[in-house]
């Protein structure tokens, strides 16, 4: 792993350098050495892998470790990166040659990353930095998606799901669908027909995560799908899923409000008043009990 914090170390002691000039680069390896006596961060062994590295690419290098989101992906932690570009007209064998050199760190990145949810870093990678991607890489990560999606079938039809769905987060969550459709818009099609279909299934039977099922399945729309049948069938599933996640009131029982109990006071009070001005007789009780009714019903309706 290349030390990339050594290098703006050495450039911020040393303006000027050149990685390509041999006297420079022992000026590197000396000033690295002695700050290793200081710092537990400098280890010589890094150290001289960097020195190495630097005799055999030179500066050929420097533009993609001086950007923000690559330095982070070579450092490989799963860092969030945003969606920046490299515009750095460089030969293709430059971009192939580094590529294929720093693979390992690529992969441990965007693996990382699936471990923290972080979708929107993935995306970058895969929408922004495709030069970073060899044809190894992204069929690795396609393969981790795989399972993570059989996760979400295995656990839809073992039942419990609303417990699955609290551990894994990543299931209800329209990013991590949307992403699937960004890096490969048919390679998941099945995957996503399955959770459609098994979810239409046990709907009718786990009554008590139906809502689990809902926040999956309303997820599972933001997936941009290649065929137009499973695009039908995930859009005109968005508000029915909507509805199992917020199902409706039953209104017509709903509590008093503290603004209907103000309002029920005054129409009693008017109602009051009405009976001392109204002719005697039953007529006109009858007639102020019926307009209270009707406010009182009214109120309830709401």
């Amino acid at each position: 792993m290349i030390q990339l914090h050594y290098l703006q170390f050495a450039e911020k002691q040393l303006p000027g350098l050149n990685f390509d000039n041999q006297q420079d680069l022992i000026k590197v390896e000396k000033i690295l050495k002695t700050e290793a006596k200081l710092s537990v961060d400098f280890n010589v062994n890094d150290i001289e892998k960097l020195i190495d590295f630097l005799k055999s690419y030179g500066s050929k290098f420097l533009p993609f470790f001086r950007h923000k989101n690559i330095e982070k992906i070579i450092k490989a932690d799963g860092e969030a990166i945003n969606l920046a570009p490299f515009n750095e007209d460089l030969p293709e064998e430059t971009f192939q040659e580094f590529r294929e050199l720093f693979e390992a760190n690529t992969l441990n990145y965007l693996k990382n990353c699936i471990q923290k949810n972080r979708w929107a870093s993935i995306k970058s990678v895969f929408k922004v930095y495709p030069f970073l991607l060899t044809d190894y890489i992204v069929q690795e990560i396609l393969d981790v998606f795989v399972l993570k999606n059989r996760a979400i079938i295995d656990a839809l039809r073992r039942g419990g799901y609303t417990f699955f769905l609290n551990q894994n987060p990543y299931a209800e969550d329209s990013a991590y669908f949307s992403l699937l459709s960004d890096m490969d818009g048919y390679y998941f099609e099945e995957d996503l027909l399955n959770i459609n279909n098994i979810i239409a299934e046990v709907q009718r039977k786990e009554l008590r995560d139906k809502a689990a099922f809902g926040r999956t399945l309303y997820a599972a729309t933001f997936y941009t799908a290649f065929s137009e049948d499973l695009s039908n069938t995930l859009s005109s599933n968005r508000d029915i899923a909507y509805s199992w996640i917020y199902p409706a009131v039953d209104h017509s029982s709903s509590p008093w409000t503290t603004t209907n109990i103000i309002i029920g006071i005054v129409a009693f009070l008017v109602a009051a008043c009405c009976l001392v001005f109204l002719p005697g007789g039953t007529g006109g009780g009858v007639w102020v009990a019926v307009v209270v009714g009707r406010l009182i019903y009214a109120l309830r309706s709401k």
